[in-house]
């Protein structure tokens, strides 16, 4: 996401390559020796392996070892931030190269340096071009009449439906019910097989294209283990929002609005009726994009709203402080200026104040480096009032016309 952030901003050329047979690449350090396959044997002995097989334990990381060497050997340097990104810079020209098991993304603002990077990688393995990214992961990947880059998952969501066996029924315009937390249903299912199924395939959906069912899809995984009727009606409940909304697009910039590295940071204290701990939620924007979010159950009970706010905060805080190292690697005075929006005007005091008091003492130390941030400049934080606050939108559950607002500020746009 930030890098097709970064390539929408810059009018990049993005291109996706497909290594065939990759981990068939790899040379083993290890012996290995199998036996022969039935209806092939020629004689007693057995086979030493000299290349990783598909189903060896090590073929994925001889794979990626061997694809390293190569890369390194063409000038690429790994980033330590992301191990699957490399960079290499040409004079005055970059190529960013990124990395998923044997799918590869390359960027960069000059074609002939990304066509030599290209011969030269298919020159050592066979490879195919799958020219401009369009489709990478299970995610579809466009561009808007300005140039930013769009992730959608439209094909993904129609086979989540028919997983359901939701395809003939009516839609929803909210995907988890505001009163949810209150349900007092005691009829637990009898198999958490299919509970199980559906919300695995809705973390791999919030996770990279749908942030506004971030908190329905987290707040649901805690169910997981023994899940009511209520649960899976509001399971099904997230798949009917997603039906009906199916055709939204991520946006990853703005190019024509301001470049900053921003996030907003939110908490929903005491809300879980069961044990009262409180949700912490953020999303982090780069240029006018959203590229990270995360709804997250907080590990011990707040005793105070700031208190959970606080601590949400510390959670936003290392989320930006990852981000900062990564985009340095594309714009260091991007990376130089970060904000961070709380809607508390009491936790916003606490980061600045010194003070030592009752009500704060008990506080875990870990809590306390945003202080140690803000004191340094290394974060700046901000009030943003509560309804512009987009990370609500990753703590409760939210009522249509709320919801629609947030999402639409997150970048979540039906794109014609």
């Amino acid at each position: 996401k930030v890098l097709l952030s970064f390539a929408g901003k810059r009018n990049y050329i993005v291109k996706h390559l497909d290594v065939k047979t990759a981990f068939l690449n790899g040379n083993l350090e290890d012996e290995i020796f199998l036996r022969q396959p039935p209806g092939f044997k020629t004689s007693d002995k057995v086979y030493k392996l000299k290349k990783s097989l598909y189903g060896l334990k090590q073929a994925a990381r001889v794979w990626n070892l061997t694809l390293h060497n190569e890369l390194i050997k063409l000038n690429f340097i790994q980033s330590s931030v992301d191990k699957c990104l490399y960079v290499l810079r040409d004079g005055n020209s970059v190529c960013y190269l990124l990395v998923h098991v044997d799918d590869i993304i390359l960027a960069s603002d000059n074609e002939k340096l990304l066509e030599m990077i290209k011969r030269k990688v298919g020159e050592k393995f066979e490879i195919k071009d799958l020219g401009l990214v369009k489709h990478y992961l299970g995610i579809d990947v466009s561009k808007d009449k300005n140039g930013n880059f769009m992730l959608s998952q439209s094909q993904y969501i129609q086979k989540i439906v028919e997983t359901a066996g939701l395809s003939d029924s009516k839609t929803s315009k909210h995907p988890l019910d505001v009163g949810y937390f209150k349900a007092l249903d005691e009829n637990f299912l009898d198999d958490n097989h299919e509970y199980r199924k559906l919300i695995g395939m809705l973390l791999y959906l919030t996770t990279h294209s749908r942030p506004d069912i971030s908190a329905s899809v987290a707040i649901l995984s805690q169910r997981i283990a023994n899940p009511r009727q209520v649960d899976m009606n509001e399971v099904k409940r997230v798949i009917k929002y997603l039906k009906e909304t199916s055709n939204l697009k991520l946006s990853l910039s703005n190019v024509l609005g301001e470049q900053k590295l921003q996030a907003f940071s939110d908490a929903n204290w005491a809300e879980d009726r069961l044990n009262r701990k409180s949700n912490s939620g953020f999303i982090c924007k780069i240029n006018g994009g959203t590229v990270s979010w995360c709804c997250r159950k907080q590990d011990i009970i707040a005793l105070s709203s700031t208190e959970a706010e606080y601590i949400a905060l510390s959670e936003t805080c290392k989320e930006i402080i990852w981000l900062k190292r990564l985009v340095n690697i594309f714009d260091k005075a991007l990376a130089n200026d970060c904000t961070i929006f709380s809607d508390s005007q009491s936790c916003m005091k606490m980061t600045k104040n010194d003070k030592f008091s009752n009500r704060t003492k008990h506080i875990d130390t870990k809590f306390h480096f945003v202080k140690d941030l803000v004191s340094k400049n290394a974060v700046k934080i901000e009030y943003v009032a509560t309804e512009n606050n987009i990370a609500d939108m990753f703590t409760k559950p939210l009522a249509n016309t709320k919801l629609k607002f947030f999402r639409e500020l997150a970048g979540l746009n039906s794109f014609v």
